[in-house]
């Protein structure tokens, strides 16, 4: 009898632990589209400002509820990091593209972007080396 409760306990500490470990990325990526959400018109009025010879130094790091690493103009485009993936390598964030919808590979170079819709001018987006 006390086995049979060990062994149900067991079963169901197994099973929150299961539903914890499900449920806490999925929240914090909910947590991180809201917080993007309250944040797009702020990076909007950034993304609109940016330039692509603005010193580095200068660029805002926290935008609305949102920190970036590095926000930059590169042509019509402006891409706010979040972080890499490895330090120094595979950039992921948010870029603003007004005018086209960016191409997810480019044969041209070695970087592998890929772009997802978020709405209107907005993407995900990350590079892979």
């Amino acid at each position: 009898m006390v086995g049979e409760r060990a062994a149900s306990a067991r079963r169901g500490v197994t099973a929150l632990l299961v539903g914890v470990a499900v449920a806490v990325p999925a929240g914090c990526g909910m947590l991180e589209e809201q917080r993007f959400e309250r944040s797009a018109a702020s990076m909007e009025q950034v993304a609109r400002t940016v330039r692509e010879d603005d010193d580095p130094t200068r660029r805002p790091r926290e935008i609305g509820s949102l920190a970036f690493e590095d926000v930059y103009r590169d042509g019509d485009r402006v891409y706010f990091m979040l972080g890499e993936v490895i330090e120094g390598v595979d950039p992921y964030g948010y870029a603003y593209s007004p005018n086209e919808r960016p191409v997810d590979h480019d044969d041209s170079d070695s970087v592998d972007s890929a772009f997802e819709h978020i709405r209107g001018p907005w993407y995900h987006w990350s590079d892979t080396y």
